[in-house]
């Protein structure tokens, strides 16, 4: 693995990522929190995040996971992606949560 982020913090690489990830700008992502391989998340649920059931479609809460494993992943300063995940939905999210 190449190690990119060389003599970086967790929040500078996460800032680093986030400046190019025209997607995590898209959900609106706030960052809460940032350590080393840790990472936590929020985005608000707007009304074009939702499905046909006025619930927020599972690919958002797919992505916020998503990006948020990136990020705790990535805070370690090697550059890494996931090969396989998987998510189980709890409950129902509705317009202006998460």
């Amino acid at each position: 693995m190449d190690r990119v982020y060389e003599m970086k913090q967790p929040k500078d690489i996460i800032a680093m990522m986030m400046d190019k990830d025209e997607f995590s700008q898209w959900l609106g992502i706030q960052v809460n929190h940032i350590a080393l391989g840790s990472c936590s998340l929020s985005c608000t649920v707007k009304k074009d995040m939702l499905n046909g059931f006025s619930i927020a479609h599972g690919g958002i809460s797919y992505a916020l996971a998503d990006s948020t494993l990136a990020f705790a992943a990535n805070s370690h300063g090697v550059q890494c992606y996931s090969i396989e995940t998987s998510i189980s939905h709890l409950k129902k999210v509705f317009e202006k949560e998460i």
